[in-house]
């Protein structure tokens, strides 16, 4: 484990006992957030934020901007989760291994809050392309995180889908040379895609508010899959669901966009405000991204 002082970054911190290099993540914290020893010290809430990459690439390091901009920002704690991989060097690696790493990671930030001074109970997912696949099954399928804490689940206060896959059997029809990514991470039986995929997982729990991204650039997935899993949440019961075309850039380029960031803090911002007392997060960061105050 490392730590970066000067802006307040954790880095290589493993979330699992036994873990291998991939099992690791990186936490940033605001500028002003110290670990507290009293109930008075303010904690913010925390950012999880889960990669892409067709569950055989990508890596936290890839989104340090994105860590910065958030702590900074959003003055929130981000912790950025790798989770292994399917390669050719790993084909024992295939689903629910990733999600499940990716619930562990989660479990281990909770645990952790008042080590490095955060909120446990305020916990946000931010997904991109797979990484909105993966936050899609641990919002709708309870058992990743019950198996750690039953009370888990409930810390989620809001979850957001980039550029996300919903749908891996649509997915197939659109694009059928994905399944060079597809089958080594889930096989190719239809069946069990479909019951893999969140457009299908029945809803066995509250849904948090939800916000949908998807650029109408993106070169790499099309716009159906964000549209159907909107009409799937909204459907579903959900309370808070949004989806968001107006954000430019590709499939990876829009995760390192300015506009990205804002509009994740935006999201959070709406949200934080709702809790009893106006808290030093919603404040400073209206004040950040000139949020009109309401």
């Amino acid at each position: 484990m490392s730590s970066d002082t000067t802006s307040n970054v954790h880095q290589d911190l493993s979330y699992v006992s036994t873990p291998n290099l991939l099992q690791k993540l990186d936490l940033y914290l605001p500028p002003h957030s110290i670990p507290a020893t009293t109930e008075t010290v303010y904690y913010p809430p925390v950012v999880v934020f889960i990669h892409g990459g067709a569950w055989r690439t990508g890596d936290k390091n890839q989104f340090i901007k994105l860590g910065q901009g958030l702590s900074h920002l959003g003055n929130c704690a981000v912790a950025i989760v790798n989770y292994r991989l399917t390669t050719k060097d790993t084909p024992e690696i295939k689903n629910p291994l990733h999600v499940k790493d990716v619930a562990s990671a989660i479990s281990w930030i909770s645990l952790n809050a008042n080590k490095y001074g955060y909120r446990d109970d305020r916990i946000y997912l931010v997904g991109n392309s797979v990484g909105a696949f993966i936050s899609g099954q641990l919002i709708l399928d309870p058992e990743y995180l019950n198996s750690h804490d039953p009370n888990l689940l409930a810390k989620i206060r809001g979850v957001i889908g980039i550029e996300g896959i919903y749908d891996l059997v649509n997915l197939l029809k659109s694009y059928p040379k994905y399944i060079e990514f597809v089958k080594p991470a889930f096989g190719a039986d239809e069946i069990i895609l479909k019951s893999v995929s969140p457009q299908y997982i029945n809803i066995n729990s509250k849904i948090p508010p939800y916000l949908i991204i998807h650029s109408l650039e993106d070169e790499l997935v099309g716009i159906d899959q964000s549209n159907n899993y909107f009409e799937h949440i909204k459907d579903s019961g959900a309370e808070i669901v949004e989806i968001e075309t107006s954000l430019k850039g590709k499939h990876e380029e829009i995760v390192q966009t300015d506009e990205l960031i804002q509009r994740i803090v935006e999201f959070i911002v709406i949200q934080e405000s709702k809790e009893a007392g106006w808290s030093q997060f919603v404040e400073s960061a209206m004040k950040a991204i000139n949020f009109p105050i309401f």
